[in-house]
């Protein structure tokens, strides 16, 4: 494949055209091809013509469409050719993401820039428009290794001396577990398709991509473990460093025995076939392993995490060294079978798979008791039919929802019988570190996200952690993650609901608005640049802010914004709701920017006039409206917020406003007294007035009667 790709090299150099090759996001068929002009947002400023064919830059690389190099695909992500225009050595290739995947930010952010022996460089990581897509995607740039791939296809054998594997892939490959290691990372990308050599001579591998997919999504069914093979290739899970080396083990004996192994089973009875004999046991019974690698395979696939092989091991096999031999590890088989939809099962992991694919059947040899026996005298297994008992208990406490209690009912005996693999629910399948992937594959590929609220909502990942055994770092990590999701799932309003479980538990998801998921927004720095490219064409009635976008503000930003959550839960309430928006993005604006966001501004602008009606005051109203436009043209949204919510203001137009109202009460009380006590009045005048006449004669008749005795006297 890689003479093939520097063949093609030549070939664009020498001036042949080819046909761009357009895959379509999501895993889908690839998109019909259209004239070169067909797509005007894929014209001269995105896409230019050299006599090559169609070629692109992005960042410092300069990436060729027409140009695939299909040796590096990572699942649904396709690999082209790409020039560094930085760098005059080398050569280089694009990984375009699948939008409709997540990427694993912190392997980017990890790798990027950094040389490690046995892992393919990442030079750089960009989000750019690719014209196939027709919208912005995460493009992964690596160093081209020298020596081309290892396994160049199913039927062709490594060309690898099994005495060499040792140096030539084991160890490179042990130095990058141990890296991530250090990291708290696992790779997840391990297996005989994803190696390279290093150099031109053939004497180390490389490991491909890691980071363009979600973990193990792109990994076949056999290089997973026993506990993870059962869940959907999108919910396996970030994982651990042991199921790293799980899939060392698988690696060395695919290069060893020359293709996949178990390459003609299919999945099903792939799984059955793990489950039944243990992982070493089925490869052994299958294929025919060279003697130098039987150790190392035998410890390295041990289905037991306790006893799988570890950097000691492999060590000391290294050096010539005699190790710990491994124990046969397949599980304990019961002495008659447990018969599910006509098929017998004698393990409890083989019936909990069985059970999680005949769901409605399994139901009722749960409630007459039939698998608690079988574990009591078939297996001997007293503490998993204790629990199981325990769960048959809590059916019979259930309320009037006796359909949801069984169905809880399963899957917590699924559970019970498999305490280390994924959490099964009515053909859900995902890991509990992978659900937030499987969340995000299933809204964005069409099923939704009830599944995924159905498994939070009955509380099935806690009842997963009270099944696990011992402390472990990752574990209480992990239930730190899910202590709010069912509060979340249970809130309708903006900010909360499944949104903000995706974004919460997929630190790599972006942003699935409408008005911006094209622009393929991961940080909250990009968010308000697409807003801002959304406010071009934004109806005049339409809110700036989703229930996805409050949601992704509400994870990303590092400020509580949960008072403006809880304002939002009442659209009704016109003042608090359109308050709590423009507050939201203001704030974004203060911490990441850009500092002018002329669309954006006038787009709020539009919806200011709810705000406006805080203040009483008509005048203050009216200078805030012509205050408006004015500060809508510096683009400023800070500004604009503190417009309306001035405290200093709003606290003197509050006075004023009491004080209005008490001036505007007391005058109306005078005036309804003036208009409703008329007779009162009256009457009141007219005692008034007899009293003053009487006082008035009195007075009168004294003086006469002195002015008499006075001239009498004199």
């Amino acid at each position: 494949m890689a003479e093939q790709a520097e063949d093609q090299e030549q070939e664009v150099s020498s001036g042949a055209a080819r046909e761009p090759v357009m895959d379509a996001p999501g895993g889908g068929a690839p998109a019909p091809e259209e004239p070169d002009d067909a797509n005007p947002e894929a014209g001269p400023e995105n896409v230019e013509f050299s006599t090559g064919g169609k070629s692109i830059e992005i960042g410092n690389f300069r990436v060729f469409l027409d140009l695939r190099m299909p040796e590096f695909d990572m699942g649904q992500c396709k690999a082209y050719s790409a020039d560094n225009l930085r760098r005059d050595e080398g050569s280089a290739f694009a990984v375009v993401a699948d939008p409709a995947l997540p990427t694993r930010q912190e392997h980017i952010n990890f790798l990027t820039g950094m040389h490690m022996a046995g892992q393919i460089d990442l030079l750089d990581s960009e989000i750019a428009y690719w014209p196939p897509f027709g919208r912005n995607t995460m493009v992964l740039f690596y160093e081209k290794p020298a020596g081309g791939r290892v396994v160049t296809g199913e039927s062709k054998k490594a060309t690898i001396d099994e005495h060499e594997i040792g140096t030539v892939v084991i160890e490179p490959l042990m130095g990058v577990l141990q890296s991530f290691g250090e990291k708290n990372l696992a790779h997840r990308n391990i297996r005989a398709g994803n190696l390279f050599y290093a150099d031109p001579l053939r004497q180390k591998v490389v490991l491909g991509d890691c980071a363009a997919t979600p973990p193990g999504y792109a990994q076949p069914l056999v290089y997973e473990t026993t506990a993870r093979m059962s869940a959907d290739a999108a919910g396996r899970g970030s994982g651990t460093i042991m199921d790293d080396l799980y899939a060392l083990g698988m690696t060395l004996a695919e290069l060893g025995i020359g293709h996949r192994p178990l390459s003609k089973l299919g999945d099903q009875e792939i799984m059955d076939l793990k489950l039944a004999k243990g992982s070493f046991q089925a490869i052994a019974s299958q294929e025919r392993l060279p003697l130098v690698l039987i150790e190392p395979v035998r410890g390295l696939l041990c289905d037991d995490p306790e006893e799988r092989w570890g950097f000691a091991e492999l060590n000391a096999w290294l050096d010539g060294r005699r190790t710990k031999p491994v124990q046969a590890n397949s599980e304990k088989r019961a002495a008659r079978s447990q018969n599910l939809s006509g098929r017998d099962y004698y393990t409890v992991r083989s019936l909990a798979q069985g059970m999680a694919k005949n769901w409605v059947s399994a139901l009722a040899p749960l409630r007459d008791g039939t698998i608690e026996i079988w574990l009591r005298r078939g297996l001997g297994d007293n503490d998993r039919a204790k629990a199981l008992a325990d769960a048959m208990r809590q059916l019979q406490w259930a309320g009037a929802d006796k359909r949801a209690a069984e169905d809880v009912l399963v899957a917590r005996a699924i559970l019970i019988m498999d305490h280390q693999g994924p959490v099964r629910f009515k053909g859900f399948s995902a890991m509990v570190d992978g659900l937030g992937y499987m969340l995000s594959y299933d809204v964005q590929h069409g099923r939704g996200p009830q599944r995924f609220a159905d498994v939070i909502v009955r509380d099935i990942p806690a009842y997963w952690f009270g099944r696990q055994e011992g402390f472990s770092p990752e574990i209480q990590k992990l239930q730190q993650v899910y202590k709010n999701l069912r509060y979340y799932v249970q809130q309708q309003s903006a900010g909360y609901g499944y949104e903000r479980c995706l974004y919460a538990l997929v630190r790599n998801q972006h942003c699935l608005s409408p008005m911006i998921e094209q622009e393929y927004v991961v940080e909250i720095s990009q968010l308000l640049p697409a807003l801002e490219k959304a406010a071009e064409s934004a109806s005049e009635d339409s809110w700036p802010v989703d229930r996805h976008i409050a949601a992704f503000i509400a994870t990303r930003l590092e400020d509580d914004i949960e008072g403006q959550l809880m304002a939002m839960q009442n659209p009704s309430d016109e003042v608090e709701y359109s308050r709590a928006i423009i507050s939201m993005l203001a704030i974004v604006q203060w911490r990441h920017g850009p500092d002018n966001l002329q669309n954006l501004s006038h787009w709020v602008a539009r919806l200011m006039e709810p705000a406006i009606k805080v203040f009483h005051s008509k005048a203050r109203r009216e200078r805030v409206e012509t205050e408006i436009p004015k500060l809508a043209k510096r683009g400023n949204l800070v500004e604009l917020y503190n417009l309306i919510n001035d405290e200093q203001e709003r606290r003197k137009d509050q006075s004023e406003f009491v004080e209005a109202v008490a001036e505007y009460s007391e005058a109306e009380s005078e005036v309804f007294d003036l208009e409703s006590s008329g007779p009162a009045r009256l009457e009141l005048a007219e005692k008034v007035g007899q009293q003053a006449a009487a006082f008035a004669s009195t007075m009168i008749a004294l003086l006469t009667v002195s002015a008499l005795f006075l001239m009498h006297i004199f």
